[in-house]
């Protein structure tokens, strides 16, 4: 027994080593409170974690541990800072700005990335990586318990903004607090969606019968993506019939026909181990996409800015293990 014991601390500090050594390359930020730790990586056009342009660069969130189960990390095979889709953690995206008013080879505004060039006049691809001419000018302030980014963009064909995420640890208890800012200091409008993939990997076990989402209202939407009959939906409830396959992904679109207020609830009933996602914002859709090694429900937030208008909007993290 003792030498089994030995083996389990020696297996948690070889993982916690790696996840240091990985997390070394790319500038990163430890945030605690003294009973969750989270990894934080910063925005970097040269060395970041994350230098794609489908993604906000801030509060990406590498690792996040409560009681020795890592709620956060790596759901894909290999990491390339370029790619669009190699990201971790509770991550926004928000929609394109002035795309289609534009010309080819002008300035179209992604919110967290900056002003991105259009190219052969082609419909706009989240899946695209498109060239950066205007990064913005980035200010982070870090702290034990917390982080906050600060993005200030200035005239993308006409779009400036000030931009502030604050990533927190809240005092005494296992939450995170994910709170935002976003202020439209330019001439033009600023109207666009923003929705948070939240890539949760619970233990980074797969995604099967173990795991269930609680969403706030009862799923009316057609199913896409379940050929294979996949998910099994109860009212506001999905699970699943059997572990997904490499390379296999479900989704649901649009849970419900109205807007959506409440939290939602992701579980992995084998580890007891869950997560609460509560939020001040009513979310206009939610949609829901899950794959090998991760699950992730999607809420959705309606955004229209005037000149010197600013948005308030935040995302609780309630860990639990039972």
């Amino acid at each position: 027994m003792k030498f089994i014991h030995i083996k389990i601390l020696f297996l948690v500090f070889v993982f916690f080593l790696f996840g240091e050594l990985k997390c070394q390359e790319y500038p990163v930020h430890t945030i605690t409170n003294g009973i969750v730790t989270a990894q934080i990586y910063l925005p970097d056009q040269d060395k970041g974690f994350y230098r794609a342009t489908r993604f906000d660069w801030s509060g990406i969130i590498g690792s996040l541990i409560y009681q020795g189960i890592d709620y956060f990390g790596q759901w894909y095979s290999k990491h390339n800072p370029r790619v669009n889709d190699a990201i971790s953690g509770p991550v926004e995206e928000f929609n394109e700005i002035g795309y289609e008013c534009i010309e080819d080879e002008d300035e179209f505004l992604k919110i967290g990335i900056g002003g991105l060039r259009k190219s052969n006049n082609e419909q706009y691809d989240r899946f695209k990586l498109y060239e950066i001419i205007n990064p913005g000018e980035w200010i982070v302030e870090r702290t034990g318990r917390k982080v906050v980014f600060r993005h200030l963009i200035k005239d993308v064909s006409g779009y400036s903004y000030c931009y502030t995420k604050c990533v927190e640890l809240t005092v005494g208890i296992p939450e995170l607090l994910i709170t935002h800012t976003l202020k439209n200091t330019g001439r033009k409008v600023i109207k666009t969606k923003v929705y948070n993939h939240n890539f949760l990997t619970i233990g980074h076990l797969f995604t099967d019968s173990n795991v269930v989402v609680t969403f706030p209202e009862n799923i009316v939407k057609s199913i896409s993506d379940n050929k294979n009959r996949i998910l099994n939906i109860d009212k506001n409830r999905v699970g699943f019939t059997r572990a997904i396959f490499p390379n296999e992904s479900v989704m649901v679109m649009n849970i419900n026909d109205n807007p959506v207020a409440g939290s939602i609830i992701v579980e992995n009933e084998k580890l007891k181990a869950g997560v609460e996602i509560i939020s001040d914002a009513r979310y206009s859709t939610i949609h829901f996409w899950a794959s090998e090694r991760t699950c992730c429900p999607e809420p959705y937030i309606n955004i229209e800015l005037s000149p010197r208008q600013e948005i308030d909007w935040s995302f609780k993290y309630v860990f639990y293990v039972k």
